[in-house]
């Protein structure tokens, strides 16, 4: 019982390490562009091609302060939390963006509206 209890603090500690050094400004900004130039639907296919680019950017802001480049390691547990937390954030901000373009997009009034019939019992 104490390893699991050992196990429980370890991921806790990996989760809250993850949560602290996460960048969620390029998943934001990927996520609204690739949101406004792809059609809607099929959300979590395009989230990748949001956090993607979003991580090449978070690896190589520290080149812009003269530092050398800081890559994820794959093989750390925070770096999957990370992944999975801006995966989610950029699937939410591809669909709101995509329902958000749907709401302005131009409606178009020639065509007439479809008045469906109404059947009274009677």
């Amino acid at each position: 019982m104490g390893e699991f209890i050992q196990f429980l603090w370890a991921m806790v500690d990996s989760t809250r390490a993850a949560l602290i050094g996460l960048n969620i400004v390029p998943v934001i900004v990927f996520g609204l562009f690739v949101g406004m130039i792809f059609k809607r639907g099929r959300s979590w296919l395009k989230a990748p091609m949001a956090v993607a680019p979003a991580l090449i950017v978070a690896g190589l802001w520290p080149l812009i302060y003269g530092a050398q480049a800081i890559w994820p390691d794959f093989d750390q547990i925070e770096t999957g939390i990370q992944i999975v937390v801006l995966y989610g954030t950029a699937w939410a901000i591809v669909s709101v963006t995509g329902l958000v373009k749907g709401l302005m997009s131009p409606v178009d009034l020639r065509r007439p509206p479809v008045i469906l019939p109404i059947i009274s019992e009677g």
